[in-house]
């Protein structure tokens, strides 16, 4: 992944200074000089966090980093203390620039691309898919997250605070979640992570999205359909049919009546609409009090479920108890802490009544424990049919209330409109078959909402099928490409070629390293005598090995990301690898270190640049013919000058 970092330009509140990067750029010198800062604040402008030296605390404004990717240079320019970034790329003819967040994504801001941070930028712009692992490695339903150029910058950029303290965030004592993506990034670089596998799980990601959108729309209309009493097409027609029946017997009362003349209806309306009313009116008062009656119920239920729950817990407890204190023999008493006399046998020691402990039996606990269960299930059974029957009442009294709304509504027409007994009993049973047929004609409308819900229950089932059918192909999938060790063999080999041509004291070509997976937390192990002997970043004392240990395993992975031409970025920042080793009482350790990282740059790592921060300079041999800019800083020194040459404090 092509990741060249051209300068880095700092506007100070006194001056602006211009560091210029080569192939390979060597800052020694002095502490207080800056070096370190360099690394820090080309960190910032690829998104990191920043502590500031009380320099910079003082004079710091602004950062510029100008770098080239793949399809395009972009100039990153990001301000002091600011969670964004002002990104330019493009050409004279057509240039970009845009506000982008360096972390937390806030829609897209280049339109189409997807890029929505920093690191969708410098992916987008590497002609890379920015790569995405299962936020959970336990269950397989789960969704996909990104990775970011910030996780794979933990392979490029070893920073002196963390170089003797942290082995890239694989250790046990690292946070969980980042011991998680520092794993991902070595899937993603060994291979483990293919494309086939990014394909499946990209598949897989959408497929889930549409479950979850379809679940979501069915929750809703079968909410929608309970509502109004009915949960199938069944329901439905069966009361559609019903109104409809019943329409159609009032209209032939209403025609027989029209034939005949009118003899038949002899009692006006009122007279029948009166006890309507009161049959309504009692059946309301009927419904709400078994209403009040489930309620009471209901309460009921769930006190006593609250209790059994708070009694078996209280139970558990004492059992606890009892355990614990059983065995404990008091000698002082526990309240006044003054000495307890002399208690006969089988009393207790503190209080002298007599001791009737018995030790719980388990098999006893374990059948009240289940007892317990068994009537805690039961009562939630009963509390959720009591809500049910609740629901059920509430809607059939909505109905009635309705009705009796309508009834009412009648009578007070008819009052103010005392026609003959005829009419007045014809405009009711017209005004009720209306009704009616509006009922049914609403009732029939939602068959498209229950058609609805079985559609979208086999869209879901379909898209089960096929989830379960792609997490089978995935899981091949994974395994395959991790049944392919060949990578990670090669990234053992590279890692002992390091350390044993860095000339690490105890390491030699014999011994055989071990990563294991999924942890990936290498370790060492010797042959013939010392085949016992086991040394890794936890088990090494000296944190002058430590930084060496664990900087050659930085170069073995750019080894294999060259070698298998992998996504990880082609920059490797090394600050102070000799942060806790003398260069002179360590001289063949300091200068084999250095030796084999020139080496390298003149063969496998050739398109690494490298940016190597430390107190001395190890320059290369003649014959390596490197490009190497090395720059001496000291403090208060005009010809070696420190990063900010007019800041005098400390």
């Amino acid at each position: 992944m092509k990741f060249r970092l051209n300068s880095l330009n700092l506007v100070l509140k006194r001056e602006e200074v211009t560091i210029p990067f080569s192939e390979v750029s060597y800052f020694w010198g002095q502490m207080g000089a800056g070096k370190t800062s360099i690394a820090r604040l080309i960190d910032y402008c690829l998104g990191g966090d920043i502590e500031l030296s009380p320099a910079l605390q003082s004079e710091f404004v602004s950062a510029t980093l100008n770098m080239s990717l793949e399809r395009s240079d972009l100039i990153i320019e990001r301000p002091r203390e600011s969670d964004r970034v002002i990104a330019r790329w493009g050409t004279e003819e057509d240039p970009f620039q845009v506000s982008v967040p360096t972390r937390t994504a806030a829609g897209e801001v280049v339109p189409g691309s997807g890029v929505e941070v920093l690191s969708d930028l410098i992916f987008w712009l590497s002609g890379i898919t920015a790569p995405r692992v299962r936020k959970s490695k336990l269950r397989q339903e789960t969704d996909l997250a990104r990775l970011s150029i910030r996780d794979l910058l933990w392979y490029c950029y070893l920073d002196q605070d963390s170089m003797d303290s942290s082995f890239f965030h694989l250790d046990e004592d690292a946070n969980h979640w980042k011991r998680l993506k520092s794993r991902d990034v070595l899937r993603y670089v060994i291979g483990f992570h293919d494309e086939k596998v990014a394909d499946l799980e990209a598949q897989l990601d959408q497929l889930r999205g549409e479950r979850s959108a379809l679940a979501a729309t069915l929750a809703s209309t079968v909410r929608i359909l309970k509502e109004v009493g009915v949960e199938s097409e069944s329901e439905i027609n069966a009361r559609v049919e019903a109104l409809r029946e019943r329409a159609a017997s009032i209209q032939k009362e209403i025609e027989k009546a029209r034939t005949k003349g009118g003899t038949k209806f002899t009692t006006h309306t009122l007279d029948e609409l009166r006890p309507e009313a009161r049959r309504l009116g009692d059946e309301l008062g009927r419904i709400s009090e078994a209403m009040d009656d489930l309620r009471k119920a209901l309460d009921k239920d769930r006190r006593h479920l609250n209790e059994i729950e708070t009694l078996s817990l209280k139970f558990r407890r004492s059992v606890s108890a009892k355990a614990v204190l059983s065995g404990v023999a008091f000698k002082l008493c526990p309240r006044c802490a003054q000495a307890l006399p002399e208690r006969e046998a089988g009393s207790c020691g503190v209080c002298g009544q007599p001791d009737h402990i018995i030790a719980p039996d388990p098999t006893e606990e374990s059948l009240i424990d289940r007892d317990v269960k068994l009537r805690a299930a039961e009562l939630r059974e009963f509390i959720k049919r009591h809500e049910e029957s609740l629901n059920s009442l509430a809607r059939e009294r909505e109905s009635l209330l309705a009705r009796k709304e309508r009834v009412e509504h009648e009578r007070n027409e008819a009052s103010k409109h005392f026609d003959s007994a005829y009419l007045s009993t014809i405009l009711t049973k017209e005004r009720e078959q209306a009704a009616l047929v509006q009922q049914a004609d609403s009732l029939a409308s939602l068959r498209k909402l229950s058609t609805m819900v079985e559609e979208q229950r086999k869209s879901i089932a379909k898209i089960e099928a096929r989830e379960s059918s792609l997490r089978d192909e995935l899981q091949a999938a994974r395994s395959a490409a991790e049944n392919d060790a060949t990578n990670l063999k090669h990234l053992k080999g590279f890692y002992l070629d390091c350390l044993v041509r860095a000339g690490i004291p105890g390491i030699s070509q014999d011994d055989e390293v071990e990563i294991p997976t999924p942890s990936f937390f290498p370790h060492i192990k010797g042959t013939g005598e010392n085949e016992e002997q086991i040394t890794s970043f936890a088990t090494i004392s000296s944190g002058g090995k430590k930084n060496l240990f664990k900087s050659c395993f930085a170069i073995a992975v750019h080894r294999l990301a060259a070698s298998e031409n992998a996504p990880l970025p082609e920059l490797l920042v090394i600050d102070s690898a000799m942060k806790n080793i003398s260069e002179r009482e360590n001289r063949e350790q300091f200068e084999g270190f250095y030796r084999m990282l020139y080496e390298l740059k003149t063969g496998e790592l050739a398109s690494t640049q490298m940016i190597l921060i430390d107190k001395e300079f190890s320059a290369p041999d003649v014959e390596y013919e490197l490009e190497i800019t090395s720059r001496l800083m000291r403090p208060n020194d005009p010809d070696n000058p420190p990063l900010i040459t007019h800041y005098q404090g400390k």
